[in-house]
Order: C-alpha cells, then sequence, then structure tokens
C-alpha cells in the first residue's frame, strides 16, 4: 500500500511539472524575447530585479504620508533652514526664487462679471475701481492686515512664500481683530510648518496635524499654541476649522510649496531634491576655499649650520640681546638648544611666517596647485543639475550671464513658465482668498454696496480678480516694445495687462497722469511725442484764430 502511495504522488508530481512547463512555454512563445530586452526577466528593464545595475534599488511603494513620514519631513526642515542659513547657493536659490515670483508682492485688479451681474462697461469699471480702492486701505497697512502689525500685503506674500519654500509648507489663520483707528477685523497670523501636528499618534483621517472627511477634504488643522521645540513657549494643542460651519468662510489659509500625489496634506521643502548635493558641494567649496587660503601664505623657512658662535649657533638668537632691529623675534620659533624644548610641532602657517628651523631640519616646498583650474567647470556643473531640479537655470541660480544672446533669452523663457506657474500657485492658494475675506468685510460694514452678494454665483462674479506681479525683465526693451503694442493691435492683449506687466502700475492711474502731463505740455507750449513722432504745438494766437 505503501508503495502504491508513493507511486501515486510521483505521477501527481510529474504532471504538476509538465503543466507548469508548458506554461512557461506558452509565456515565453507569447512574450516574444526581444534584443532589447535581453539580460531582463521583466518587459520594463526599469523593473528588473536581477539586472546588477538594479539589484539594490529596490524602494518601497506608501500612501503619500508613508512616502513623507514626520521625521523625514521634520528632518528635511531642519537641513533646508540651516542650508538657507549657512550655504550661499541654497540662500539664493529661495532668494532668487521668491524674488522673481513675488518681488513687490502681486497687485490685484479687480475684474468683476458685468454680463453675470448685468452691469455695462462703465458701471463695472466703476466697480471695479471701487473694490480696488477698498482693498488698498486693508493691504498697504501693516495695522490692518497683519496680527504683528509689521508687514502690509505685499510683503506678508514674500515671508509666506519663503516660509513654504523652505518649510513645505505655510498656514496662515484669519482671526478678526478690531484695533483702535483701523477700518477692518480681518487680520492674517502666518504659522511656521512645525507648529501644526499630532502631539502622538496619526490616525487614517488626522495625519500631520490635518483632518480630513469621507473624501479627503481638509476640515480641521491641530496647532500648537507655541512651538513644539521651545518649552519656554506653551505647549496646548487645539484643533482649528478650516472653514466656518454657519458661513463657510475660509479660516484658515494653506500655502503648501507643491502638492505632488493626490491625497498628500503636507508639503516638503523645495530643496529636498537637493539637499545631499548641496551639502557635498558646499564642503567642497569651502575645501577649496581653505586650499587657496593656505596656498596664498608666504612662509620662509631659515636653516642654520653648526657653529661655534653661541650667538649664532641652530636654532638660537639671529641678534644681540641688545638689538634694536624692529624685526628682532621675540624667540626663535623653533630651537635646538638643549635647554628649551623644540617646537617643531607647533608649526602653523601665517602671512608672511618666518621659520626658524633647527640644525638639520630640510625646509620642504609644498605646491597645492591654488587655485584649482577645475574648480569652476565641475561646480558649474553640478549647479546646472540643480537648476534642473529646481526649474531654475544657472545662469539666473549664478547671476552669471556670459552666453549668447539666443541661451539667454531661452532661459529666461524657461524661467517665465515656471514664474507663471509658482505665481498661479501663490494666487490661489493664498492672495485670492485673502481679497474674498477682505470683500466680505467691505460687503458686511457697508462700505461697498454689492447688491445680491449672498447668493453665491453672485459672490463669484463681484469677487473676480487678476493678480499681476513683476515683470522678469527685459534683453532688449525695444523689442519687447514692439511686441506689447503688436499685441495690443491684434486684440490678444490690452493696455491694462501690458502697463501692469510692465511695471506694477495700475493703467488708470499711468493714464491720468499721462493726461495731466500732456495738458501741461500743451499750456507751456512744450512739444509732444506720441506714436512715435514729436507734435510741435500751435501758437496761440492761431489757435484761437
Amino acid at each position: 500500500m505503501k508503495l502504491f502511495g508513493r507511486s501515486k504522488g510521483n505521477a501527481a508530481e510529474q504532471k504538476r511539472e509538465e503543466v507548469m512547463r508548458q506554461e512557461f512555454e506558452r509565456l515565453a512563445s507569447a512574450q516574444g524575447r526581444t534584443r532589447a530586452n535581453s539580460g531582463s526577466e521583466t518587459r520594463h528593464r526599469g523593473a528588473s530585479r536581477m539586472i546588477r545595475s538594479m539589484l539594490s534599488w529596490l524602494p518601497g511603494l506608501g500612501s503619500p504620508r508613508q512616502d513623507t513620514p514626520t521625521g523625514e519631513r521634520e528632518m528635511l526642515i531642519s537641513r533646508t533652514r540651516d542650508a538657507y542659513r549657512n550655504h550661499m547657493l541654497a540662500r539664493a536659490a529661495v532668494t532668487r526664487t521668491a524674488t522673481n515670483v513675488v518681488g513687490m508682492g502681486l497687485t490685484v485688479r479687480p475684474n468683476v462679471d458685468g454680463d453675470a451681474l448685468g452691469l455695462d462697461d462703465d458701471a463695472a469699471d466703476k466697480l471695479n475701481d471701487e473694490l480696488a480702492r477698498g482693498f488698498r486701505l486693508w493691504a498697504e497697512d501693516p495695522n490692518e492686515c497683519d496680527v504683528e502689525a509689521g508687514l502690509d500685503f505685499y510683503m506678508l506674500q514674500r515671508l509666506a512664500f519663503i516660509s513654504a519654500l523652505v518649510s513645505g509648507d505655510v498656514l496662515a489663520m484669519t482671526p478678526d481683530d478690531q484695533r483702535p483707528g483701523c477700518l477692518f477685523g480681518t487680520k492674517l497670523q502666518l504659522i511656521e510648518a512645525e507648529r501644526v501636528g499630532n502631539p502622538l499618534t496619526d490616525t487614517p483621517t488626522e495625519s500631520d496635524g490635518v483632518r480630513v472627511d469621507r473624501l479627503g477634504k481638509p476640515t480641521h488643522v491641530r496647532v500648537c499654541s507655541g512651538y513644539p521645540s521651545d518649552y519656554t513657549t506653551p505647549q496646548e494643542w487645539d484643533w482649528y476649522p478650516i472653514f466656518g460651519a454657519q458661513t463657510g468662510r475660509r479660516r484658515i489659509l494653506h500655502l503648501m510649496n507643491e502638492k505632488g500625489r493626490p491625497g498628500q496634506v503636507r508639503g516638503v521643502p523645495y530643496l529636498a531634491p537637493i539637499l545631499e548635493a548641496l551639502q557635498k558641494l558646499e564642503r567642497f567649496s569651502q575645501a577649496e576655499l581653505t586650499a587657496a587660503v593656505i596656498s596664498a601664505m608666504f612662509t620662509v623657512a631659515i636653516k642654520h649650520t653648526a657653529t661655534d658662535d653661541p650667538d649664532m649657533s641652530a636654532g638660537g638668537p639671529m641678534w644681540s640681546d641688545d638689538s634694536d632691529d624692529p624685526n628682532k623675534p621675540d624667540r626663535p620659533v623653533v630651537t635646538s638648544s638643549g635647554e628649551q624644548p623644540s617646537e617643531g610641532d607647533s608649526l602653523t602657517l601665517g602671512e608672511g611666517a618666518v621659520w626658524d628651523l633647527e640644525e638639520g631640519a630640510e625646509p620642504v616646498t609644498i605646491n597645492p596647485n591654488r587655485p584649482n583650474a577645475q574648480f569652476d567647470p565641475f561646480f558649474v556643473a553640478i549647479v546646472k543639475e540643480m537648476g534642473a531640479a529646481l526649474e531654475m537655470p544657472s545662469e539666473v541660480l549664478l547671476m552669471h550671464f556670459s552666453t549668447s544672446y539666443t541661451a539667454a533669452r531661452a532661459a529666461f523663457n524657461q524661467l517665465w513658465k515656471f514664474i507663471k506657474q509658482r505665481r498661479h500657485h501663490l494666487t490661489v492658494q493664498f492672495c485670492q482668498p485673502t481679497y474674498e475675506l477682505v470683500i466680505d468685510e467691505l460687503v458686511a460694514r457697508g462700505i461697498v454696496n454689492l447688491p445680491g452678494y449672498r447668493d453665491p454665483a453672485k459672490r463669484r462674479a463681484y469677487t473676480r480678480a487678476l493678480w499681476i506681479g513683476e515683470p522678469l525683465g527685459s534683453l532688449n526693451e525695444q523689442v519687447d516694445a514692439r511686441a506689447a503694442t503688436e499685441r495690443i493691435a491684434n486684440g490678444t492683449s490690452n493696455e491694462h495687462i501690458e502697463t501692469m506687466a510692465l511695471h506694477g502700475e495700475d493703467w488708470e492711474d499711468v493714464h491720468r497722469d499721462r493726461a495731466r502731463e500732456i495738458q501741461r505740455k500743451r499750456a507751456e507750449g512744450v512739444p509732444i511725442y506720441v506714436g512715435g513722432k514729436v507734435h510741435e504745438q500751435e501758437p496761440a494766437s492761431t489757435a484761437d484764430e
């Protein structure tokens, strides 16, 4: 019976092996191995686990929270802040980005939807001017817009943007704080990233201090009253709603560096992808700088031979005791006298230093080959890679423009795309919500009359606005001016947009100033330059006739 059972098991095993062999043959014929797939067991060589170059590359597959755990995110923040404080290239990357994207601040141009509100062009323009004046009352006064009463709205834009770049994100609470002598109660209070978190552990609906609903929408944030790392500050943690329960009013703004994945609730620093290379490059740069300084030190070594003169003995004084020579040293740097121990191990380089060597000591010439001729090409090559990761041309990052006009123009065009994307990001998450809060208060206080404002559709029509920042700059102003004229002529732009893009000023203000200038020139008989031509003024008597 045992023999029968064993033979039955062997038959079953053979059958399984036959089935597996047939399946392998079928898969091999279906795949049709090609030369491009040679050496890999997968259709995509990047997914191979057998290729030698891929053996050690086995990253885990995780959720947005798992791929950016709290501990790693906090470490990235601390290292980025240190690099921003101490690394020249890191500070240049952050400040250059803030200067190009924010500059003096994004300026609002109200653009109400007249068609949806039943307004003609004149009424819409008048309402736009009224809204712009009301918003300027709030934005241009630090005591009106800033909880700390130190920065106006445009300076707050830059501070919030830099904080989001360095820390990954920044939150802005919008408390109502009515102060004596102020028109508005709406204020902005910036909250740094480490003040938002969970003091204990995360849950499926509460991650890194953000609570989400069943659809993944953030509803609350948990904020520490002080700084978790500073125990001299209060350490109470409280949940704050992002939207008002009754009105839906935006109570907390969340400016994130960049949201890279659906479901991501916290951002990572702007410099996170290049931190390792940045640290190594900084060490390399400092080492080269130290080597160059050492090589610049000129040190002379004086060798002595044995002599019977005690005053000229090796290591002995080269000047008599009563010599008044100003170059006379206090004592030899290195002596060979038996009464005084040798200091040969304490030799140091110095600017114009003189070494007095012991008898028999041989000076050795050290040629450090500094400055290193290969330092600059290597440094620039690494900076180019960093610039590619940061979407910033290396010419802009280093503020060094030595290429052709065409190459510089291409770099500026690529940078301009990055700037527009980041400005849109800042507008959607910070500027526009703030503008809507201010308009809400203008209406609530009766400063501006907007009929039907409670209707969400009409409110959206009333609060439409354009946010325009400073221009990138011009490599050839004459060519760019002609291009602007062509854009206006063919209807793809208008004077409002071109004026704001040129220097950030409102076209209405520029137009009024220009009209006053022309009227004054006419009154005083000064030639007027309009349309590329000089128009001479007619004499007053001829004009009267």
